[in-house]
């Protein structure tokens, strides 16, 4: 380096260190080169190791130990032929696969031509809530940093170059002080999934704004900035928006919009390609646009970012990224779901005459019969794998193809879910077997409530979330999950549905979940009572007897029957049709005989003060559960009863 290029290196690094710069020191430089490749619009995506730097929440979603290493070349070919550089490298790891969350480290070497060097280790950590907690869709994240400067004393330290560049021999009063400096300072984040495809995030970058001024007499604060994101991903597409936020030097609000996208092109042997840009714009004249690739095969991905500003720094090639990613561990069920689907879809294309259809191919096609008779014995491992095979000899079409899409993610999950001999299953385990059977045979509407019905009963196991969002996506139908903060399963659930509908007079609403229910259950007791009153409400009054009679003939309280002949009486006779329901057992006729039962007004009058005396006793108590069945055993004597309705409404907007 000639003496004159020496100078000006000096001079910029000096502009760099100056105080009044605030936004020179530990600038937002990027992380890797895919974040890079979406101009950084990855707050609201944080899916990968580089999430230790733009959003520590995205660590909690790791499934498996993930290495970056990454070099970046900013403002490549400058006049004075400085070099600008930066060195990456970060590890994540979840911690008990993934339970406790996942520590993630990185470490970034910035340097000027060797004069100004700017080096910062992080550690971080990131948490997704359990699907059983009633904060599963969130992810919260936070790192500590540490941030050290400096730059190399030249010969223009103890010689000052004046502003024409000539030197007067003084010392420079700013390159002959103290020349590093470190500091600690922090990073947040959340994520929120919405749903499926969409997550919103946040972070708060330089939470502590640490001081790295040089002189312990001055203040050069790193700035606070916040960010906000959001992104859609599908199976191989993601966009994603960025909203960035901080204040200037002159301390007003700087104001920065990213959009980008990324689309992968997936094969099976010849690895993943990708690619990816954005576009930027905001205030201070700041413009930019990005573009990326990627090839990923097996476990080791490479990633290229170029970044172009536009109208600032001129007569430079632009910013350009490299990154070398590896995974560790074996892929994860959603990565094998993913290959055997390719894999099964290029056999079908690859065979003639392929047609499109909407349905699931039939099991009962006899050319199907060895794929039906794994499937009877719950072997979906064999199963699929004979379809795969039969895949040439068989007239394709989508139903075909839609058909392998089923059976490839139940085997990724449960390759067989056939009974061990001499153990017994569990009521989970059968509403799960019966429901991957409605999955595979394409009655979907049942099959989603029998698996959110069987993950309600075994809300800790993660595999079964999982295959149940899984089965959501292939059939389209958002999986009835109970929510984390009900305590009870999926028929309480539906119960508790239709009641806060039933509260509010929409009776065709509260029919509708109690139906939901006995499809699954048909003999529930009291989805068959509340049904009865359901359909009284609305008019159908031979569906309301038929409701009754059937809860009668399973209550096994001779109290309650009596109670449900006279109210199917009520309703044959509202139908002007008498009623056929008689007592079955002796027993009831014993005990109806011992004791007269009041008719009319009369009856239900004394009940109904019984009720909610008991239903004012229980709700004086804390005991809500007790109380609301007392006003609603009220409301089905008495449906117009205000006093029961506005006890009921009270409850259930404590119980939410």
């Amino acid at each position: 380096m000639n003496r004159i290029t020496a100078t000006k290196t000096a001079l910029t690094a000096a502009l760099l260190l100056a105080p009044l710069c605030a936004r020179a020191a530990f600038e937002d430089l990027g992380f890797g080169a895919r974040g890079p490749g979406m101009g950084d619009a990855v707050t609201g995506v944080a899916d990968d190791v580089s999430s230790v730097y733009y959003n520590p929440a995205g660590l909690g979603g790791l499934e498996r130990t993930k290495a970056l290493a990454s070099h970046s070349l900013f403002h490549g070919g400058l006049s004075d032929g400085s070099s600008l550089g930066l060195s990456v490298a970060a590890l994540a790891v979840p911690i008990g696969n993934g339970r406790h969350g996942t520590i993630g480290a990185a470490w970034q070497d910035f340097s000027l031509s060797g004069v100004y060097y700017e080096k910062t280790g992080t550690v971080a950590w990131g948490y997704r809530f359990d699907r059983s907690s009633r904060y599963e869709k969130l992810s919260v994240g936070a790192s500590l940093k540490y941030l050290s400067h400096g730059f190399t004393r030249l010969d223009e330290a103890y010689n000052a170059v004046e502003t024409n560049l000539t030197q007067n021999g003084a010392t420079d009063p700013v390159l002959a002080g103290a020349n590093a400096r470190g500091a600690l300072d922090a990073d947040l984040g959340a994520l929120y999934r919405l749903t499926k495809r969409w997550t919103f995030g946040a972070a708060i970058l330089n939470a502590m704004q640490a001081n790295v001024a040089f002189s312990e007499a001055d203040k050069d604060p790193v700035p606070m900035k916040a960010r906000l994101g959001a992104s859609f991903k599908s199976l191989w597409l993601l966009l994603s928006a960025d909203a960035r936020l901080q204040k200037g030097p002159d301390g007003s609000l700087d104001k920065q919009f990213v959009v980008a996208a990324e689309k992968v092109f997936p094969s099976l042997d010849r690895g993943e390609f990708g690619v990816r840009g954005s576009l930027g714009a905001g205030d201070r004249e700041f413009k930019q646009a990005t573009v990326g690739l990627s090839y990923k095969i097996q476990r080791i991905q490479f990633d290229y970012g170029f970044m172009l500003p536009i109208g600032t720094v001129k007569e430079t090639s632009g910013n350009h990224r490299m990154a070398l990613s590896y995974h560790f561990g074996t892929p994860t069920q959603a990565e094998i779901a993913e290959t055997e689907l390719l894999d099964q879809y290029k056999r079908l294309r690859e065979t003639q005459n392929y047609k499109g259809a909407r349905d699931t191919a039939s099991l009962n096609d006899p050319r199907l019969a060895e794929v039906k008779e794994q499937v009877l014995r719950e072997n979906y491992y064999a199963a699929n794998k004979l379809l795969v095979a039969k895949a040439g000899e068989l007239l394709p079409d989508s139903s075909v193809l839609n058909l392998t899409r089923r059976l490839s993610a139940v085997a990724a999950y449960y390759p067989s879910l056939a009974p061990e001999p001499g153990r017994g299953r569990a009521r989970w385990e059968d509403l799960l077997a019966s429901g991957v059977r409605d999955f595979v045979n394409g009655a979907d509407s049942r099959a989603m409530k029998k698996l959110a019905y069987a993950q309600s009963l075994n809300q800790q196991d993660g595999g079964l979330a999982n295959f149940l969002d899984k089965a959501g996506e292939i059939s389209r139908i958002t999986p009835d999950k109970v929510p984390a903060d009900f305590s009870r399963g999926w028929p309480e659930y539906k119960l508790d549905q239709s009641d806060e509908f039933y509260a509010k007079k929409r009776y065709s609403e509260a029919l509708r979940k109690l139906e939901e229910l006995l499809d699954i259950e048909p003999a529930y007791l009291m989805a068959l009572k509340k049904s009865g009153s359901c359909n009284y409400m609305l008019g159908a009054y031979s569906r309301a007897a038929r409701d009754w009679e059937r809860a009668a003939r399973s209550e096994p309280d001779p109290v309650e029957k009596a109670k449900l002949a006279k109210m199917t009486a009520e309703a044959r006779k509202k139908q002007g049709t008498e009623s056929s329901w008689e007592p079955e057992t002796s027993s009831y006729r014993d005990e109806a005989a011992a004791e007269p039962v009041l008719t009319g007004a009369a009856a239900n009058a004394r009940e109904i003060e019984k009720l909610y005396q008991a239903g004012a006793d229980a709700y004086a108590k804390g005991e809500y559960g007790k109380a609301a069945d007392s006003f609603r055993k009220i409301l089905t004597l008495d449906p117009q009863n205000t006093q029961a309705k506005k006890a009921l409404e009270r409850i259930i907007r404590l119980s939410r």
